[in-house]
């Protein structure tokens, strides 16, 4: 894909009258076969697998029913071999994951049956590096993987969520693996402090509470043994802040779903629960707002979105491209009538609340529920729900078919210092002071991977301020005045931070990866501009009296260089740029 970036003048976000509708096209894009019966339901993922641009499905596997592979033509769905033999045995969860950072993604696939395993992609297909990575090749009852780098060397890690009643004397808890940077990995679960003991969990997930530059993780455990959140201490190792964070129940939590719901910049979680009638504890979803001082406050019934039911998969995405991010659960049953369904979406009201809108589509929704993610079918912007229905049925594709003229914003990451994927990443956009915030996890909700693009709402702007990107590696990239309605790829460090330049609008660098070139404008006219590489020989200059020029960097070697511009009044002196 082109990064396109244009100069507008910038316009006030507005919300924009919508009718919200969403309708199952599953059978008429393909996505017609099921995967099989398993307790608990099974996972999906909705990440591109092969770098063509466009969200892809997978689905996890039942009892004698295979993974399953759909690959994504611009809105039509095909399925393929990926793996050979196939996987006919019962699965939980799938990730597509760059754990290598070779530029292409690997799947790691859990299971509750027959051990966890690891396929890196090669020229050849995907091959089974599961013992030779590290990876025990037993049983251990694995449900949910969340990836995360704990320690910024830009290297993911897994932490995999084992669910087992009796866990025997070899004490199967849940384990963590630090990536060692060479395609191994290192059991550092007693090491990192995040050894814990034996619970019934479902999954976790990475996210930085505290906004400190570090990987925390949130674990959610069903039944017996309350909730855990780990505080990252930046040194490798980790602090069990549950009880002093106030997020150390005991519930039958389902899934954990992270984002910044009201837009302070802080990453607040919402958890599934079952219904009274089975629940331990507690009683109904919890919804926790993120006070900002490691402190969480559960705000399910003040926001409108406590809900009773056998609650699995939630997801919080921008459904009508409003500026705020709405909320969709499903169930398996409401509580009431035992076998009867419910799958819910709270609109989010912009004040800390949500409503319940009527008419909205997802009709027929009745059949039972588990995973649900979300992405976007046909690069329209709009983010579409795709959700995992067991016992034989075939899954739901919510598309998006919300009439409305709000714009948005699709922004696709790319680490170089950082890992691969840029998960961990932390995106702000601000339209008129009024910003919004999101972070890029790799395993979340109940056994779910959403897309790895985040979309944001614009309202009725048609461009925004700024877009800034947080690495882990601690690099930040701005991109002004971006144009609404595209697809914005960003490359680590390609881009001006603030902090390198105090007049960041005044010159302005723009790198299109995928065309090797580098743009260059200023609202003077540029004298010339210099290229040198890290040793600090000059590798080219370039006269250009004009007040925009472009060079290739086809010629050059991968690595970091600087470039130095100068115009009559200012310059833009030590400025980084990556060749990929």
């Amino acid at each position: 894909m082109k990064r396109i970036l244009f100069i507008l003048l910038s316009l006030s976000i507005s919300i924009i009258n919508a009718q919200i509708y969403f309708a199952d096209e599953a059978s008429n894009i393909g996505l017609t076969e099921h995967t099989g019966g398993s307790p608990n339901g099974s996972g999906l993922s909705f990440a591109d697998y092969d770098g063509d641009g466009y969200d892809d499905i997978t689905l996890a596997s039942g009892d004698g029913v295979p993974l399953r592979f759909y690959k994504n033509f611009v809105g039509l769905f095909f399925e393929e071999t990926l793996i050979s033999p196939p996987i006919t045995y019962r699965t939980r969860a799938v990730n597509w994951v760059d754990f290598d950072n070779d530029g292409d993604k690997d799947l790691f696939v859990t299971s509750d049956t027959n051990g966890n395993r690891l396929y890196e992609k090669t020229v050849t297909g995907l091959i089974n590096v599961t013992a030779s990575a590290g990876f025990p090749l037993i049983n251990e009852f694995t449900f949910g993987a969340s990836w995360g780098d704990v320690n910024n060397d830009g290297c993911l890690d897994v932490y995999i969520s084992n669910r087992i009643i009796n866990p025997g004397p070899d004490e199967i808890t849940n384990r963590f693996y630090l990536n060692n940077c060479d395609g191994t990995f290192t059991d550092a679960t007693d090491s990192s402090g995040l050894t814990n003991t034996p619970a019934l969990t479902f999954c976790s997930g990475f996210f930085d509470l505290n906004n400190d530059g570090f990987q925390d993780l949130y674990v959610s455990n069903d039944k017996f043994e309350p909730n855990f959140l780990y505080l990252n201490t930046g040194d490798g190792t980790f602090e069990d802040i549950s009880t002093y964070s106030g997020t150390g129940v005991t519930m039958d939590a389902m899934c954990v779903t992270i984002d910044d719901f009201n837009s302070d910049g802080f990453m607040d979680i919402y958890l599934t629960n079952s219904a009274s009638n089975v629940s331990e504890s507690t009683i109904g979803n919890i919804f926790y707002k993120n006070n900002g001082d490691k402190t969480f406050t559960d705000i399910a019934l003040s926001s409108g979105t406590f809900l009773e039911c056998l609650a699995w998969g939630s997801v919080f995405f921008d459904a009508e491209n409003d500026g705020d991010l709405d909320l969709y659960v499903n169930c398996t049953y409401d509580g009431s009538v035992d076998g009867s369904v419910l799958s819910v979406f709270y609109d989010n009201m912009s004040d800390e609340t949500f409503t319940q809108p009527q008419n909205i589509g997802f009709a027929d929704s009745d059949e039972r529920s588990y995973g649900n993610v979300v992405g976007d079918l046909n690069n329209d912007g709009k983010p579409d729900i795709v959700v995992m229905n067991n016992y034989g049925v075939a899954p739901f594709v919510w598309n998006n078919q919300t009439s409305t003229t709000n714009n948005y914003l699709t922004i696709d990451l790319e680490g170089v210092t950082s890992n691969k994927d840029g998960i961990g990443s932390v995106i702000e956009i601000s339209i008129n002071g009024n910003k919004q915030y999101r972070h890029i996890m790799c395993g979340e909700s109940y056994l779910g991977q959403n897309s790895l693009r985040e979309i944001f709402g614009l309202g009725s702007s048609s461009s925004v301020d700024y877009v800034k990107v947080k690495w882990l590696s601690g690099t930040e990239d701005i991109f002004y005045n971006v144009a609404s309605n595209q697809i914005l790829e960003i490359v680590e460090g390609s881009t001006l931070s603030i902090e390198e330049f105090e007049n960041a609008d005044k010159i302005q660098v723009y790198i299109k990866p995928k065309d090797n070139t580098v743009n260059v404008s200023s609202e003077e006219v540029i004298r010339k501009i210099e290229l040198f590489n890290l040793l600090g020989q000059k590798i080219n200059e370039y006269k250009v009296n004009s007040n925009s020029f472009e060079f290739n960097t086809g010629a050059l070697t991968s690595g970091i260089y600087i470039l130095n511009v100068y115009t009559d009044r200012f310059n833009l002196s030590g400025h980084k740029i990556i060749r990929p």
